[in-house]
């Protein structure tokens, strides 16, 4: 196959110079975004309910602190029966 991308075939807004290794670039990585649009919403989504999660979690942990502590620390005490 011949080669398809030559230096200066695009002209970028930014003045970015359009070299082969450029191009060929902009074009993996539109073929990556192509075949997967959904990623940044996914990613997004992600952070969020890891933020949820840890909130969670310390939530969690501060009823098992604040919550059981009577419960852990009583003292069960047995007095027999008197005859």
């Amino acid at each position: 196959m011949g080669r398809v991308l030559f230096d200066d075939l695009v002209e970028y807004e930014d003045g970015t110079p359009a070299t082969t290794s450029q191009m060929a670039k902009d074009v993996t990585t539109f073929l990556n975004w192509a075949s997967e649009p959904e990623h940044d919403e996914r990613k997004r989504l992600g952070a969020k309910a890891i933020v949820v999660v840890t909130a969670l979690y310390f939530v969690s942990v501060w009823v098992k602190k604040f919550k059981w502590t009577p419960i852990k620390h009583r003292k069960i005490t047995f007095t027999p029966p008197k005859k």
